[in-house]
């Protein structure tokens, strides 16, 4: 009886060492499982059951349920997933929880550098009521026929936009399970340190409607041939998904889903044995339902995007608050000297039929209106925030005119647009940005005709023109002089542009 119970014993391990691991066809919807770092990686929370029946019609062949939740919280820098399973194989049947934590660090724009480590509690136990013998009498049936330990499970993933790299470590303690030391030697069950790779690469077509995506996984372990998986699936968002996979010596997988809701879907699996004993072993299915408590789509992405780019503009100084406001009005006004540039055309047909804007009453009847415009905060005679022309006058009325007392003073030589180098390192005080540069040079020289010193420097970034009146060497002295509207000798609209 002795050498019956060992008999046993001996086929539940053999068994458990070939694949010890609990066998999924649909593992790569839920890579939790194996690799804690995948944890929360996608950004939403997700509850996946799966339930695999291997080798049908055959006694004592393997079934498997596992049970994965799994989100994200803090900005969705940190993940988390917990993954249960049962797994029985005849007489042999294992079950574990794990509870997984994983840290996501964003080392650019599309790439991130995850960390994961699971902790778990794994339980083996002996049928031995399903041992048939002779004697039920037999003192060998009668050991602690169940027993568990703790385990640990380690991982690294790296995203690169649509590519994903991730290695793991499962079952990294590698504990021996005891059952019983009443025979010659100790009855006990052995879990086998694994290794785990795992690459896949997301090709989206038609503005992401649709996925093809190609993967590989390794698996390998002591005393085990390497197992290497590579297949292909095809993901319609809207409608479901086909997919397939190789299982080198082992099998061949046709994959099918159907998105029932866009948070809800259902999967099916059907396997086809293709080693030495296939003709005996059968076939194997497996179902998946999955259901998401957040939609994974692009506008939830940008939102994220948008709101951890508002939390870091929270974070910094109230310089780099006000630096970023201004590089976003500029961007603003940028995009409006574009779209008046028919206006300028306009102007410049004016020009040659003889209406000239250089002066207000320069002609007689001279020109009377209110041309505004966004461009750089000018008006169609190039002063800024909507300035107009009174017929016979020669003064400005609001945008860009000066006080009575001409001259913009109190600031130091150096700061003034005639001794500062166009176009070098600073902060410029400017009056308006265009896209002409004659645009700009008339603003600049009705400007200096009314008493204040303006230039013209272009950005090569993005061939624009802007008129400046001013130029610090720090932020601080170019915002206290546009917000006090050059100490209230500049009635118009003012910026800071900045140039490094």
């Amino acid at each position: 009886m002795k050498k019956t119970f060992l008999f046993v014993f001996a086929l539940g391990s053999i068994l458990a060492q070939g694949q010890q691991l609990p066998l999924y066809a649909n593992y790569f919807f839920a890579p939790q499982m194996t690799n804690p770092a995948t944890s929360g990686a996608d950004g939403f929370s997700e509850l996946t059951t799966m339930h695999r029946q291997q080798w049908q019609g055959m006694e004592g062949a393997p079934e498997t349920s596992a049970l994965v939740f799994n989100g994200a919280m803090n900005k969705e820098r940190i993940g988390y997933s917990v993954y249960a399973f049962t797994d029985k194989t005849d007489i042999v049947s294992r079950s574990g929880i794990y509870g997984n934590y994983a840290y996501h660090a964003q080392l650019s724009e599309n790439s991130a550098l995850s960390m994961g480590v699971g902790l778990g509690y794994v339980n083996n136990a002996f049928d031995m009521a399903s041992v048939r013998v002779k004697n039920e009498g037999d003192p060998f049936l009668f050991p602690a026929n169940q027993n568990g330990t703790l385990d640990m499970t380690l991982g690294v993933n790296l995203r690169v936009a649509d590519f994903n790299l991730g290695l793991s470590v499962p079952q990294l303690l590698n504990p021996t399970i005891t059952y019983s030391n009443n025979y010659d030697g100790p009855v006990a069950y052995h879990l086998i340190r694994h290794y785990v790779a795992r690459t896949q690469y997301d090709i989206n077509i038609q503005k992401d409607r649709m996925v093809l995506s190609p993967m590989v996984t390794v698996r390998a372990a002591a005393f085990v041939k390497p197992q290497v998986d590579a297949g292909l699936l095809f993901d319609m968002k809207e409608y479901g998904y086909l997919g397939a996979m190789y299982r080198s010596n082992y099998a061949a997988t046709i994959n099918a889903g159907v998105h029932l809701t866009p948070v809800l879907s259902l999967g099916y699996a059907h396997e086809f044995s293709t080693n030495t004993y296939a003709s005996y072993l059968g076939m194997s299915n497996e179902f998946i339902l999955s259901y998401k408590f957040g939609d994974n789509n692009r506008n939830e992405r940008m939102e994220a995007e948008i709101k951890r780019l508002k939390d870091k503009q929270r974070q910094s100084s109230q310089e780099t608050e006000k630096l970023l406001n201004e590089r976003f009005e500029e961007f603003k006004e940028e995009l409006g000297a574009a779209q008046v540039a028919e206006l300028e055309k306009q102007k410049e047909a004016w020009k040659t039929e003889g209406l000239q804007l250089q002066e207000a009453g320069a002609q007689n009847g001279g020109l009377r209106g209110n041309q505004n415009s966004n461009q750089g905060g000018g008006n169609n005679d190039g002063f800024a925030d909507g300035g107009s022309w009174d017929q016979g006058s020669s003064s400005m009325n609001n945008g860009g005119a000066i006080n009575n007392e001409g001259a913009i003073k109190g600031y130091r030589n150096d700061e003034y647009a005639n001794n500062v180098a166009p176009g070098s390192p600073g902060y410029y005080v400017t009056a308006g940005v265009y896209g002409e540069a004659v645009n700009a040079e008339r603003m600049a020289s009705s400007l200096s005709k009314k008493g204040i010193t303006a230039k013209v420097f272009r950005d090569n970034r993005n061939n624009m023109y802007y008129v400046y009146l001013l130029k610090f060497r720090n932020y601080e002295g170019a915002d206290r002089a546009k917000s006090s509207g050059l100490n209230g000798q500049y009635s118009g609209k003012l910026w800071i542009k900045v140039v490094e």
